[in-house]
């Protein structure tokens, strides 16, 4: 009996360690690249590299962060687009140890728009934006959302923002939580249809 427990031991131990891998680590702002440290990651089995691409009227921060992957979907795009305020993240993965040395890279925006219509509508600074404006989201899929809180910018500055237009579903289901540069301080609302 003690020695079943004891290989079982060995396996438990042998099949995490498979599992587990390990990922640069780094972060920059306005840089193509970004050189760190590797990490064991324990709960991981995927390392990332996340592009993230953040305008504002005529102010613009590119981010790159290498990390393990915390459970964020791999090849896929997140973005918003609210009359003058643009966001895009995309994500790429990787499963072998220390894979994850890709630079910044945001692949082209399709400017084809065929999705639905949303009201459109940006505040920098206010807690409300009423506007009669419209846009035409990019994709059949994306949905209309509004967002009134406070965010911190990459330049750390933190303001009150509300801006009505369109987001793509892995936006609603992720909302700010998926960005690295920009950072969701408060939420007054944020809704998705």
């Amino acid at each position: 009996m003690k020695s079943i427990i004891i290989s079982l031991s060995i396996i438990c131990a042998v099949t995490w360690t498979v599992d587990a891998v390990k990922c640069n680590q780094c972060f920059q702002v306005n840089s193509d690249t970004c050189e760190g440290k590797s990490v064991d990651c324990p709960n991981a089995t995927q390392c990332m590299v996340m592009s993230e691409l953040y305008q504002i009227r005529n102010e613009t921060h590119h981010i790159i962060k290498k990390d393990c992957n915390p459970g964020l979907p791999c090849e896929d795009i997140f973005f918003s687009n609210f009359n003058e305020i643009h966001v895009k993240v995309n994500i790429q993965c990787c499963s072998e140890d220390n894979c994850n040395t890709d630079c910044y890279k945001m692949p082209p925006e399709n400017i084809e728009r065929n999705g639905k219509i949303c009201p459109s509508c940006f505040g920098d600074g206010l807690t409300e934006c009423i506007s009669n404006n419209t846009e035409r989201c990019i994709h059949p899929g994306d949905l209309c959302a509004e967002f009134i809180g406070r965010f911190k910018s990459p330049d750390k500055t933190i303001k009150d923002y509300t801006y009505k237009g369109c987001i793509s579903p892995l936006g609603c289901t992720y909302k700010w939580n998926a960005f690295f540069g920009t950072e969701q301080v408060e939420t007054v609302r944020f809704t998705c249809g």
